[in-house]
């Protein structure tokens, strides 16, 4: 008996002692953390370039505060205490972008996307690229010869645009440079907008911006505030969008010719939708536009650097006039009748 007592007495002490371990053991509450992946970068500029990240956890609050990108030149992972980009809140999951610029040419970095919600930031792998090489002098490109000799208008005032297209062959050496300024001939009073398309003919409208206050039968010079990168596999066409202007006037500014038919005579009667060369639709017009794009790949204060990484797009509105094919004609032409 008195063994059968001390028997009980261990296994009484064996389930105490368990119990107490167990007493002691504190709850553990899993949490699910917001989370994030850096995809390749494959489009490199000399001072920038276009990274993507990918949302795969929106975390415990499915809700994202911040989420953007680092960077650091080297090989160090980057942190939100080095330069970075915030794209603001966000409850989607998926596949995000932004450009990145003010970088080094000739340069390796590593970026990485990030994530944060209530409970901290968390960052995706690091992925490296490596500037484009500088050293290409910026420069204008341009088809007329810089001087004015006439304008050119549709016969019933209708919206038109005119453009010059440049071809990737062309660009080839400006791989990575940015358009900063945009300089064209108004000759008359109108609206005038810049535009920017890309792709072959016809190409695929980017961007438009209103130009205020053009200086009227003179140069006007205007530095968009969106930062179009040249991409050197890809057709740049820059052209003008000219509405409200007088029945019988002419506002595109052109030069004495010859045209370098289909690049420095483009123009389109359907808001852009299709493009011909003007000299092709009318060869009383053996003309180019005066219409000359700058592009650099330095930084500096001649333009005005943009903090928005995603263009303002704006569609255009259809033109008033619908898609009226009326006959473009200068004023030259105009007095030979």
């Amino acid at each position: 008996m008195k063994i059968n007592f001390i028997k009980a007495t261990a296994v009484i002490g064996l389930i105490g002692l368990i119990a107490g371990l167990f007493s002691d053991c504190k709850k553990i509450d899993l949490v699910r953390i917001a989370a994030v992946k850096t995809d390749p970068v494959t489009i490199i500029y000399t001072d920038g370039a276009t990274v993507y990240g990918n949302i795969i956890d929106l975390g415990e609050d499915d809700n994202i505060q911040d989420f953007g990108f680092c960077w650091f030149p080297g090989s160090s992972l980057p942190t939100i205490n080095d330069p970075h980009l915030g794209l603001g809140e966000t409850s989607l999951l998926g596949f995000f972008s932004a450009t990145i610029y003010g970088l080094q040419p000739n340069t390796d970095y590593n970026v990485r996307s990030y994530v944060k919600d209530a409970n901290g930031v968390n960052y995706g792998n690091p992925e490296s690229f490596h500037t484009l090489t500088g050293g290409i002098s910026p420069t204008w490109l341009n088809y007329d010869d810089g001087t004015n000799f006439t304008g050119v208008g549709l016969t019933d005032g209708s919206n038109f645009d005119y453009a010059v297209r440049f071809p990737t062959q062309m660009l080839t050496q400006y791989n990575g440079f940015r358009i900063t300024k945009i300089r064209f001939f108004p000759k008359v009073a109108a609206q005038y907008h810049v535009e920017v398309y890309e792709g072959v003919n016809p190409p695929d409208f980017v961007y438009y911006e209103d130009v205020p206050n053009p200086v009227i039968n003179g140069w006007t010079e205007y530095n968009p505030t969106n930062q179009y990168y040249i991409n050197s596999a890809v057709e740049v066409w820059v052209g003008i969008w000219v509405t409200d202007y007088i029945t019988g006037t002419y506002p595109g500014g052109v030069d004495d010719g010859p045209a370098i038919a289909g690049a420095g005579d483009m123009i389109s009667f359907d808001n852009g939708l299709s493009w011909v060369s003007l000299y092709a639709d009318n060869p009383a017009l053996n003309y180019n536009w005066n219409l000359q794009v700058y592009i650099t790949n330095q930084k500096g204060e001649e333009f005005l650097m943009n903090n928005e990484i995603h263009f303002e797009l704006k569609e255009k509105p259809v033109s008033e006039t619908g898609i009226s094919r009326s006959k473009p004609i200068s004023e030259i032409e105009n007095l030979n009748y």
